[in-house]
This record gives C-alpha cells, structure tokens and sequence, in this order.
C-alpha cells in the first residue's frame, strides 16, 4: 500500500482508475488549471512517484467545447475507454483508438451525452498505440505533414531544418538573418596625401597587376628608351655618320624645345622630358582617381594604385546625446527617423497553423489589449511557413502575435521594415533587417518573449569642395535584447504533458529606443583644392630630382668620365711610345 499527494485542494484521488498494470488514471475533482474544465484526469506510471503525470487530459488536442468549465465527478475506465460523469448527469465517453488515430471533440448536440470521435493524428505527431489518449510530438530530423494517420514519423533530408513537431523538410536558406547597419571602417594609417603619392608613385608592387600600373616601371621603360636614342645619338657622332649626324641635328633642335629641366639649354634634357611625362600622366592620373574615392558610399574601387581598398576619407564615431544647437533646432534627420513608419513582418517556420489562427495584439498598461488592424496573413509556397505582416502604431511598444490551438512552430523570423526618404541634404535609409529565432531540436516556447532595442546611426559627411553643403543620413539599428524562446528546461522539470496543455502559443516582442545615437563621422583626407595644389607641388618636385640628377651627374659623373678617358688615353700613349722604342 502506498500514500500519494497531489496539488493541494484539487481534490486528488477523487476517482482512480487502472489502464494497465504499468498506468493509472486519477481524477482531480477541483484542479481549475485551464479555460474549458475545472477537473482534470492525469495519467501517471504506477512505478515512480505520482508527481509529473504523463498525460492529463484534457488538453489542447482533445479539447471540451462546452459554454461553461465542467467539472467531473465519477471516472471508468473500460477497454481503455475512459467515462467521465459530469455535472447534470451529463456522460462525457473519450473511445480507445487505434495507432494513428486519436479522439477529439464532437458535438452531437445530446442532451445526455457527448461521444468522442476518432481522428487522424494532427501535423508533426503521431501515436503508435491503443488508447484514448492523445498523440506524440515527432521527434528531431523527423516528420510529418499529417494528412493521413501515423503510427511513426518519417525521416527528414539531412540538410533541412527539421525540429520536434516538424511537418515537412524547410531549407533555411530561404529565411536567413541579415543586417544593414556595420561598424564604419578605420580611418587608413597614412593620411596625408603627399605620404600617399609618393608611396603610390615610387613603388611597385608584386602582382602582374601591381607591375603594370606601377609609375616608376613605366618611368624606367621611358628612360631605357631615352638611353638608347642618346646611344644612337653618340654613335653616329663618334664614327661620323652623315645620315645619322644629320637626323641628330633636327632631333638636337627638338629636344632642346622640349627641355624642361634644363630650359632649353640641352638636348639630353630633352629626352629625360619624356620620362617626367610618364611620371606626370600617372600622377595626374592617381589624382583624379583619388578625388573620386569621396565619400565611401559613392565611390568605386581605385584603379591608379595597388591598394584597391584606398579611401579619400578619415573616420571616426561616437555615442552622443540628441542635444538640440544652440539656436534651439536640430538636425533635420532626427525628425525623419522619428517620424520613419514600420513594418513587422513574423515568418512562422515549419508549423500547421493557419490564419484563422492568427491574431496580434498591443499590450498597453491601464488596458487588456488593443487588437492590431491591417494584418496581412500568406502562406509561403512551401506550405508549412506563415508569414505575418502588420504595421506598427508606434516605434516603442509591446505587441503579442496568438497563435490559438495544438499547433507547434519550430522556429520564427522577425522583420522590421520600414521606407526610405530624401529630403535635402538629409536622406533617410531603407530599413530592412531579418533576425531568425529557433533553438535546435526544440519547438517554439508556448510563451516566448523578445526584446529590441533601436539605436539611431547618423552618418554626417563632411563636404569634399570647402564651403560646400554636409550630408546627413540616418537609419535605425535594431538589436536583439532577452530572448525566451525555449521550454526545454520546463518540460524536463515538470513533466512532458505540458506541451500539449496549452490553448495557444503566444509570442511577445518588446521594442524601446535608446536615448543616445551613434554618429558617424566622415571627412575627406584631402579636399579639391588642396588636391589641385599638392599634385601639383609634386610635379615641380619631379622636375627638380631630374634637375638635381643632371646636376650630380655634371658635379660628379662627367669628371669621373673625363679622369677616366685621360687615363686611358695616357695608358695608350703609354704603350705606343714603348713599342716605336723596342
């Protein structure tokens, strides 16, 4: 003989009744845990303690769809068909069911009674024996769609999201997260444009790439050029070649015309004139690439240079506080953000509810709720995917998304959208962001709760021409706070048969805003102007390192040439000398 207590003042134990030599069946007389009764048959195994039934019913698959919340007074179990009396000496009869199948409500409209009908198992569970109890969620990687009776649930494909409760294969692929908002780049480590052109002009780098849009490589091929027509040149005056002599004086003449190192005055000069033109294409080049790397939103890769990732900007942000100027406005954009409507979008994934299942609600303090207008409701095509769009009335509030009866969802996406506008030089940007919410191998909580938090990002970009007008743009952030979308932990504490005793599942969004903003800052390395200026100083600089290596070459190289020369000659005299003597 044993002793079991169950719920205090539930009157436990009024009526007990054998299933089997492993269950039992006690009725709890004043239980009041649910809408559609007040007494309650939990179903338990006879060979542990008689605390976390197995099954109670009813529940929400085997519902009583009475105006009224019954209460049961006597309970007989037969063959596994459970008799339940009810107050008025009403007869409520559950029947055994096969495997597969299982009993729901059906009103005869008896005065006397109510029998039970047999049903196939709904989508994602099955039943796999006799009785008149309910049907199992399928487990993990298995399915079923629920169209016919199971008595097990099939296998899923191996890449498809397939959590308890699924009822065919989804590809998650289709429901990804995104983002639009990302943290600005830093600002480059070189920023100071005579460091950058010099860098760019006077090195090559190693890729094909690199090697052909390299300054000095082509500045060296000019200058091997210009070394073999001086050859030429040379030649022809050292063996006195009348042709030659004669197309070196015409040549003499305009070399000397297109000297700019030496103004004039040499011919040579003239020929180095060829290469400072390359260096000066390639630098005016790079000038004009780089005065198009502003502002980063609009600008392309850079062609003139190595560094494809080079940008004409210095970065930098900060958390500020929407301070009003001193003449009492503010940025026109915080008004746009303020005033920017909203969009939710709920993808519900891998379920079996249907719209007529769907209602949203605000929940506003000092009122039980206001029902949300406008829902639109679409089955996605593959038919186990509910999408769920609404606007917002507001940018801070709760709402709550009901989804009324036995359905499970295996996970949901939630979308906040919102339009783009432009008014001035203030542009507000198109929100558009996806969050995707599941716990692996868990079902949706039958209570779950998220919160949001928004943060305004005000991208101000300073003007590339001095004087010019600064450009604002602004976008919400949202982020995701507290998630509670899992009851794993419940139902290993307090007993399985509480995923199928809830009348719905509810899921709560909590959105707030935070009172600082996020701005970024964004200013050109160099402006028109100075750009115009510098490239510029650094095309006299160009000339000057000619004029300087024409200079060491006539302080330094042409003595050493004519000491050399003497030598020789002296050397040759030398030896002719000793040979007329011998």
């Amino acid at each position: 003989m044993r002793t079991d207590y169950g719920p205090p003042n539930s009157g436990f134990g009024q009526s007990v009744a054998w299933i089997d030599d492993k269950t039992v069946a006690i009725l709890l007389y004043s239980i009041n845990a649910r809408s559609w009764s007040q007494s309650e048959v939990w179903t338990f195994a006879v060979d542990i303690p008689l605390q976390n039934p197995l099954s109670v019913f009813p529940d929400n698959q085997q519902i009583l769809d009475f105006e009224f919340s019954v209460t049961f007074f006597q309970m007989v179990l037969w063959s596994n068909n459970l008799y339940l009396l009810v107050i008025y000496n009403f007869v409520i009869l559950v029947p055994s069911q096969a495997p597969g199948y299982q009993s729901i409500w059906h009103n005869d409209e008896d005065f006397y009674s109510t029998i039970f009908q047999s049903a196939p198992c709904p989508s994602g569970t099955y039943k796999n024996e006799t009785g008149y109890g309910v049907c199992t969620i399928c487990p993990p990687q298995t399915k079923n769609s629920g169209n016919e009776p199971s008595i097990e649930c099939s296998s899923c494909l191996s890449n498809s999201f397939c959590p308890l409760g699924s009822i065919d294969d989804v590809i998650l692929i289709n429901y990804t997260s995104y983002i639009q908002t990302f943290a600005y780049p830093n600002s480059p480590d070189m920023n100071s444009y005579d460091d950058i052109i010099v860098q760019n002009v006077f090195t090559i780098g190693q890729s094909v790439r690199c090697l052909i849009i390299a300054p000095l490589f082509w500045t060296s091929l000019a200058i091997a050029l210009c070394f073999i027509i001086w050859f030429i040149m040379t030649i022809g005056k050292v063996f006195n070649c009348q042709t030659i002599v004669r197309h070196r004086d015409n040549a003499k003449k305009i070399l000397k015309n297109t000297d700019i190192v030496g103004e004039g005055e040499r011919w040579i000069g003239g020929l180095s004139s060829f290469a400072i033109a390359v260096l000066f294409g390639f630098t005016f080049w790079f000038a004009a690439d780089y005065h198009q790397l502003y502002p980063i939103e609009t600008s392309g890769p850079m062609h003139a240079s190595c560094d494809t990732t080079m940008r004409n900007a210095n970065f930098d942000n900060a958390l500020q506080l929407p301070l009003s100027n001193p003449d009492g406005s503010r940025w026109p954009i915080f008004d746009m953000l303020d005033a920017q409507p909203f969009t939710m979008s709920l993808d519900l994934i891998n379920t079996g509810a249907d719209c007529e299942n769907i209602t949203i609600q605000q929940n506003k303090p000092g009122v039980k709720y206001l029902t949300l207008s406008n829902l639109s409701c679409v089955m996605q095509p593959d038919d186990v995917t509910l999408t769920v769009t609404f606007p917002l009335p507001a940018h801070q509030l709760e709402v709550q998304l009901n989804v009324s009866g036995i359905y499970f969802i295996g996970g949901i996406r939630l979308c906040l959208r919102g339009p783009g506008i432009i008014n001035g030089s203030s542009t507000l940007q198109t929100l558009d962001t996806c969050t995707l919410l599941f716990t692996t191998n868990e079902t949706l909580a039958r209570t779950s709760t998220v919160s949001i938090s928004l943060i305004k990002v005000i991208n101000q970009t300073s003007p590339l021409q001095i004087g010019g007008t600064t450009v604002y743009s602004g976008r919400w952030a949202p982020t995701i706070g507290e998630i509670s979308i899992s009851d794993s932990l419940v139902y290993e504490q307090d007993g399985e048969y509480l995923r199928y005793a809830s009348e719905r599942t509810t899921f709560t969004i909590t959105i707030s805003e935070q009172p600082f903003f996020l701005q970024n800052n964004q200013q050109p390395i160099v402006r028109t102007s100075e750009l115009a200026f510098h490239t510029l100083l650094f095309c006299t600089l160009i000339i000057e390192l000619f004029a300087m290596a024409f200079l060491l070459f006539k302080l330094i190289g042409k003595p050493l040439i004519h000491l050399f020369l003497r030598c020789q000659n002296k050397k040759t005299y030398v030896t002719q000398r000793n040979v007329i003597h011998h």
